[in-house]
C-alpha cells in the first residue's frame, strides 16, 4: 500500500529539518559525557621547575604519585630548572590546555619573579589555570654559630650599630629568601649587606662556615643544621612555633610581627583548562592532602598542607603578586 500525499510530505518536513539543524543539536549527549569522562587517557606530565632534592621537588613527586593512584595514569615528573624556575613554568603557560602538561608552582615562579625580572613574560595570575594549593613551610631566621647574637632583638640592635656591615646570604635574587629578608629591613628599619649565592645549600654552608652572618631558608632546608648547632635559629618567619624547634620563638614573639612569610607549593596548568578537568585535579589534591601519610610526609619536612578550592588557590596567588609588589618596589629589588 503506496504512502498517502501526507504521509510523504511529513516525512520530507522531517528530513529537512534534520538537514538544516546546527551539528550540536545532532551529536548523541551520551557520546559527550563519554568523551568528558574518558579524561585522563594518557601519561600527564608534571613539570617541576627546580633541580631535584629540594622542597619542590620533593612535594611535587610526592603529589604526583598520589595523583596517579587516583586518575589512573602515570604522572611523570619531569625537572627542568632555568631562571629561577621562570623557563618550564613560561612553558607550561604557553602548553595546550588539555590537562596532560601541569608545573609546580612558588612563591617565585608564581609570584615574586614577574615583578624582579623583566625577562619573565607571563603573569602569573592571568597566564595559568591555578588548580590548587598543596602545603606552605614557613622561612626561618638562621644565624651563623660564630656570629655573637642570640636573638632577633640582637640582630636589629648590631644592623643600626654598624649599618651595612652585617652579612646576609641570599638564595638567589627575588628568591623567598630575599624578599623576607626586605621585610625585615623595612619593619625594623635597619640595613644589610645582601650576598647573593644559587640556591639554599651553599648560602646555608657559607653562614656554617662564617662567611656570611645570616640567612632566611625555608625550614624544610635547615632544621636539621640547626638541631645539629651547626646553624643557630633565632626565629621562625610563622604564625606559630615549630613541633620539631620548640624552643625557637616565632618573629612576632621576637618583637618583629609583620616578618611573616612561608614558601609554598602549588599546582597549576595552562590558561583555559575545561572545568571539568580542574575539577577532577582538585579532588584529587583534596583526596591526597588528607591522606595520613601524606601528611605525614609533609609534618616531617615542616610542611603542612593547605586545601582549598581553585578559586581560592586563584585569589591567593593574586594577593601574593599584590603584596610582594610593594616590597620589591620598597626595596628596588630587581635582577640586573
Amino acid at each position: 500500500m503506496r504512502p498517502s500525499l501526507s504521509n510523504r510530505r511529513s516525512a520530507m518536513a522531517r528530513l529537512l529539518a534534520a538537514a538544516l539543524a546546527p551539528a550540536s543539536m545532532l551529536a548523541p549527549a551520551p557520546a559527550q559525557s563519554q568523551a568528558q569522562a574518558a579524561w585522563p587517557v594518557r601519561p600527564i606530565t608534571l613539570v617541576i621547575p627546580f633541580p631535584p632534592g629540594g622542597q619542590t621537588d620533593v612535594v611535587g613527586r610526592l603529589v604526583g604519585e598520589r595523583m596517579s593512584q587516583r586518575l589512573g595514569q602515570p604522572v611523570v615528573v619531569e625537572n627542568r630548572p632555568g631562571v629561577n624556575g621562570s623557563l618550564a613554568s613560561e612553558a607550561v603557560a604557553r602548553a595546550r590546555a588539555d590537562g596532560y602538561t601541569l608545573v609546580i608552582g612558588g612563591p617565585g615562579t608564581h609570584a615574586i619573579n614577574q615583578l624582579v625580572n623583566s625577562n619573565v613574560k607571563y603573569d602569573a595570575r592571568r597566564d595559568f589555570t591555578h588548580i590548587a594549593m598543596l602545603g606552605r613551610v614557613p622561612m626561618l631566621l638562621l644565624a651563623s654559630p660564630r656570629l655573637k647574637v642570640a636573638s632577633v632583638a640582637d640582630v636589629v640592635a648590631l644592623a643600626r650599630a654598624s649599618p651595612g656591615t652585617v652579612n646576609v646570604a641570599l638564595t638567589g635574587i627575588g628568591s623567598s629568601s630575599h624578599v623576607t629578608t626586605e621585610l625585615l629591613r623595612q619593619a625594623a628599619g635597619v640595613s644589610f649587606n645582601n650576598v647573593p649565592y644559587k640556591g639554599d645549600v651553599p648560602a646555608m654552608t657559607d653562614v656554617m662556615g662564617g662567611q656570611a652572618d645570616l640567612l632566611f631558608v625555608p625550614a624544610t632546608s635547615a632544621v636539621g643544621f640547626a638541631q645539629a648547632g651547626k646553624l643557630r635559629a633565632l626565629a621562625v618567619a610563622g604564625e606559630r612555633r615549630l613541633a620539631v624547634l620548640p624552643d625557637v620563638p616565632t618573629m612576632a614573639e621576637a618583637g618583629q610581627p609583620q616578618v611573616v612569610n612561608y614558601s609554598w607549593t602549588s599546582l597549576a596548568g595552562p590558561p583555559g583548562m575545561p572545568a571539568d578537568v580542574v575539577e577532577r585535579l582538585n579532588q584529587a589534591c583534596q583526596s591526597l592532602l588528607a591522606e595520613p601519610e601524606v601528611v605525614a610526609r609533609l609534618a616531617a619536612m615542616s610542611n603542612e598542607p593547605t586545601p582549598g578550592t581553585p578559586a581560592q588557590a586563584a585569589s591567593f596567588i593574586a594577593a601574593e603578586v599584590a603584596r610582594w609588589s610593594e616590597v620589591v618596589r620598597k626595596g628596588n629589588i630587581q635582577v640586573q
